[in-house]
């Protein structure tokens, strides 16, 4: 397994003038590789950042969500053929990094919600929709890490065991599920055993706290969870997805109130001894 760090915790506006020196601090700390948010940077900022990363050591991961501007739930086929046009241009993004894999919450536009439970129709258009995700992507090779959030930011897919039965219907090789712990926290009765259940399908992990806070201090990444990992088999990123204080915009969306550390660094140093001492 790999150990990542989400440039999150610093800024939701990377810039590779601004904060080259982030990814520095990731690799002089230890972590393996670096994620980004390709959605929130240029095609040539990624490319710059993949380019510095690799030059260093550092492997890179990609990180996105879709938009309101188009919508895979939509019955309106222009809607969907948006969010696909959306996601090519991640992907080109995500190669531009250099990454060999792209994570989010694939399923539908983030914050998007009918009032109502899904139907049968919202989910066989959101298949059709991820399976041209999934071609595009695989012609550039990357891997699509599908993620289920919480019931509070999406409603198609909220749980692990929801997300194996979308990725057996989507049949595509190059897809999984992106399990993070914070929104496991909420949605799985039993975290381990989740995870246990879904192993075969997940290709990639959020180490993310109850609190969104430090890796560790709260009960959302419990030291069983590395067990499982480890004993399934489970030879993919770990990557921290935690905030503290470097990205105040972000906290009226992620509802994030508090501070959790006395630095991102110091968070970041802790996170990652955690996840170290629990994968020895």
């Amino acid at each position: 397994m790999k150990i990542g760090m989400n440039l999150l915790l610093w800024t939701d506006e990377p810039s590779f003038e601004k904060h080259l020196h982030l990814v520095d601090n990731i690799k002089e700390i230890g972590f393996d590789g670096v994620e980004l948010h390709v959605g929130l940077i240029s095609k040539e900022e990624c490319r710059r950042f993949g380019d510095y990363a690799k030059s260093i050591g550092l492997e890179t991961t990609a990180l996105s969500v879709l938009s309101m501007d188009g919508n895979p739930l939509s019955p309106d086929k222009g809607m969907r053929q948006k969010s696909v046009d959306e996601f090519k241009a991640c992907i080109d993004k995500a190669a531009a990094l250099q990454s060999k894999i792209i994570a989010g919450p694939f399923f539908q536009s983030l914050g998007y919600f009918s009032g109502d439970r899904p139907t049968q129709a919202e989910w066989d258009w959101s298949l059709e929709t991820a399976k041209q995700f999934c071609d595009y992507a695989k012609g550039a090779g990357i891997d699509v890490s599908f993620e289920p959030l919480n019931r509070f930011e999406i409603y198609l897919c909220n749980t692990l065991d929801k997300g194996v039965k979308y990725i057996k219907e989507l049949g595509c090789d190059n897809a999984g599920l992106l399990m993070d712990t914070m929104h496991a926290n909420i949605e799985e009765l039993d975290i381990v055993k989740s995870v246990e259940s879904a192993l075969g399908y997940i290709n990639h992990v959020h180490i993310s706290e109850n609190d969104r806070g430090i890796p560790g201090t709260g009960h959302a990444v419990p030291p069983a969870l590395f067990r499982v990992l480890k004993d399934g088999g489970y030879d993919r990123w770990l990557t921290i997805e935690a905030f503290n204080m470097g990205t105040p915009s972000l906290a009226g969306p992620l509802h994030l109130w508090r501070t959790f550390a006395p630095s991102d660094d110091a968070l970041a140093k802790q996170g990652y001894r955690y996840i170290k001492d629990n994968m020895n």
